[in-house]
């Protein structure tokens, strides 16, 4: 799976740009705040149709045109897959709203139109951002979009009960509090119960599934990058008692509901659900401590990326061919060691798009094989090209 052209329109800091990546390894290098941690995104939005660093999709569109009639924006990626070739074009259309402009996302494939859950994993990605550190030390719900971002992109039954699951969660919270204030019964509960442990078991047992491939992938890129260190990923339901990830989908099911039943009183009190796929975590243990407040910054970057190996890994398991790799400034904190082991593990990777802000953070053989761009005040200068890309706007 290779993108070989790429269009960008208005999109977050971006007016107009347009690049065609001819080889295995796109290498884009520029000062922070130019553009490259933006454009792996974007590659990134078009395989999960998800918009990171944003707190709303109309953050994706450049502020510029914001104040626009009909303020848009729009991404386009020609790629090759095993499949054949496929073009995906997403566009983030604005409206105001009464607490400004609320956006909606809308997806073509091959030119048809599609829904957006039939479009997500059509491209699959990985990316390494610097906000992979946070999956290391922050809260649960980070390494819990780790795994639902993954699995998503390989199984369209996991992204339709996550859905499910998200508005079933919604309906049964907001009749906790009704019966504890009294204007409703708990009978009313078993509806909503049962439609809250079928789609959460299928979460849970697909997560557990996942999750069991990750910790031995995971540790073994681990065991390559740092040979001194041991990396453990583990699932963490909360449940009790714990299903193991050799349990089918109706026993998480199960488990489950008769949590639900038991830990009533305390959602009542609460007036919200305390169990359930929304609540779990991911245990990450570095030489069998936990990883958080532990590793150091060279180390966690280390883990962070240990973890999206593994995912591209997974992801070809089950897709049958590798994702696109976007790694952005992966190299950044570590020693010269670290930087080699690095590189040396990429070498599998059918296409690879990688951000820095020195040329020299990478050796001459690993440049000899690269598209190199050279990311600037607000362009993409292909260097084996005399002809720079169309201009872009900041990052």
């Amino acid at each position: 799976m290779r993108v070989q052209r790429l269009q960008l329109f208005d999109y977050r800091n971006f007016h107009r740009l347009d690049i065609e990546i001819p080889s295995k390894v796109a290498l884009l290098v520029g000062a922070n705040a130019q553009g490259k941690t933006n454009l792996l995104e974007a590659v990134y939005l078009l395989a999960t149709l998800r918009g990171l660093r944003v707190e709303t999709d109309a953050q994706l569109i450049r502020r510029e045109v914001l104040s626009d009639p009909l303020p848009a924006a729009r991404l386009v990626a020609d790629a090759e897959t095993s499949e054949g070739p496929l073009k995906l074009e997403v566009a983030v259309v604005a409206r105001p709203g009464a607490r400004g402009p609320i956006a909606t996302k809308t997806v073509k494939v091959n030119g048809a139109p599609k829904r957006l859950a039939d479009a997500v994993g059509r491209l699959t990605s990985v990316l390494f951002g610097a906000d992979d550190l946070l999956m290391i030390e922050g809260a649960p719900s980070l390494r819990r979009r780790y795994i639902d971002l993954m699995v998503m992109q390989f199984d369209r039954n996991y992204a339709a009960a996550r859905s499910r699951y998200e508005r079933v969660i919604t309906q049964r919270n907001h009749l906790l509090k009704r019966i504890r204030d009294g204007e409703a019964n708990a009978e009313e509960l078993t509806f909503w119960d049962d439609e809250l442990s079928k789609d959460g078991g299928l979460l849970m047992q697909c997560r557990a599934s996942a999750l069991a491939e990750i910790g031995v992938l995971a540790a073994e890129h681990h065991r390559d990058l740092a040979p001194d260190e041991a990396l453990d990923v583990t699932y963490e339901a909360r449940l009790e008692p714990r299903p193991d990830e050799q349990s089918s989908r109706e026993e998480f099911a199960a488990a489950l509901r008769e949590a639900l039943a038991r830990g009533l009183s305390r959602d009542l009190a609460a007036g919200m659900t305390l169990q359930g796929p929304h609540r779990d975590d991911v245990s990450l243990k570095l030489n069998g401590s936990a990883a958080a407040g532990y590793a150091s910054r060279a180390q966690q970057r280390t883990i962070a990326l240990s973890l999206r190996l593994a995912e591209a890994e997974v992801l070809r398991r089950h897709r049958g061919e590798p994702p696109v790799l976007l790694l952005d400034d992966v190299l950044s904190e570590m020693d010269a060691a670290r930087r080699t082991a690095v590189l040396s593990s990429l070498g599998d990777a059918q296409q690879l798009l990688i951000t820095g802000t020195d040329w020299d953070r990478f050796p001459p053989d690993f440049l000899a094989h690269a598209a190199r761009f050279a990311v600037e005040d607000g362009s993409a200068l292909p260097l084996d090209s005399t002809a720079p890309a169309e201009k872009t706007a900041g990052s």
